[in-house]
């Protein structure tokens, strides 16, 4: 994040895409997953500047650090643990209850008709990424989940050569 921070006035507006007007413009604060009661930093925010003759086109956006989700308060991690059990095991409440959360036990429920609902959005996001794994089930979802891990191994081992 920091390195992305340094290099802000390099980078292009995603929105009017020149560049040397973004500068940082404050913080998103969320919950903590582990403790609830207190708050921490989930995204930046980032304004291209028109003020003060800048050429920018006054929007403001969010980069988000990597382990957070947006409208999420489990972490990345937890999320990915959280699927892969319920996939395997087919139990949701069981798998959400074994990352010792906090949350009610809807919370689960809902995580999984919001994968549900995205299945065919992050299945069409992978595929330039890396062709789909062949793999007998029946469950799209085991397929998603299976195609998200195959994506990012691919990632990892093209951002480690």
């Amino acid at each position: 994040m920091e390195a992305f921070l340094v290099k802000l006035k390099l980078t292009a507006c995603p929105h009017c895409k020149r560049t040397g007007s973004l500068i940082r413009h404050g913080f998103l604060h969320g919950y903590e997953e582990k403790n609830h009661h207190q708050k921490t930093v989930r995204a930046h925010r980032v304004f291209c500047s028109n003020r003060n003759r800048q050429v920018g086109c006054g929007h403001t956006f969010s980069v988000w650090l990597a382990n957070k989700i947006r409208r999420l308060l489990l972490s990345a991690d937890s999320l990915w643990a959280f699927l892969k059990q319920a996939v395997t095991s087919g139990n949701k409440l069981q798998a959400f209850r074994d990352l010792k959360s906090g949350l009610s036990d809807s919370t689960p429920y809902r995580i999984w008709k919001r994968f549900q609902a995205a299945q065919s959005a992050i299945r069409t996001a992978l595929q330039p990424l890396c062709e789909p794994p062949q793999i007998p089930s029946p469950q799209p979802a085991a397929l998603t989940v299976a195609h998200l891990e195959a994506a990012y191994q691919v990632t990892l081992q093209t951002f480690c050569l």
